[in-house]
């Protein structure tokens, strides 16, 4: 590693701080739905992300999930792996049952793409937060009953 490089900083820590600092994680409106929506994206990304990730990831988490299975994959990825889960979290099978849950789920995806946008990602960045951006319109469509969805 060069001495300019950094440490990958993972998923498990981006999200930690981001629920902790996030001004969406504040806010009145949504406040008390946060911890539904943290516990919702905990299980998505344990029983889903696999999906998303590269073989090397995918080596990684099989060893981690020998030592400790909950979370494995927060602590084996960054943020790059969490952008390209984000918009499996936003498909319909996947939004939390009460809609208002849902509507924070969605504001907190929103925030969170934002929050990962500031970390050094790779040369698909600006199609992952893309995809985020639209997985998030979509999700809104299908909850405000649109058409277009």
């Amino acid at each position: 590693m060069d001495d300019g490089e950094q440490v990958p900083v993972s998923a498990e820590d981006l999200l930690t701080s981001f629920f902790a600092t996030a001004p969406v994680a504040a806010h009145p409106a949504i406040r008390a739905r946060v911890p539904r929506v943290r516990a919702h994206l905990l299980t998505y990304l344990d029983t889903e992300a696999e999906d998303c990730l590269t073989n090397d990831e995918l080596t990684l988490l099989h060893a981690e999930r020998q030592l400790q299975p909950r979370d494995a994959v927060l602590r084996v990825v960054g943020a790059e792996a969490l952008l390209v889960a984000l918009p499996g979290f936003c498909h319909p099978a996947w939004l939390l049952p009460a809609l208002a849950d849902a509507h924070a789920q969605l504001r907190v995806v929103a925030a969170l793409r934002d929050r990962l946008a500031e970390e050094p990602l790779g040369t698909d960045a600006v199609c992952l937060l893309r995809d985020v951006d639209a997985a998030v319109r979509r999700a809104q469509a299908v909850l405000d009953g649109s058409p277009a969805a």
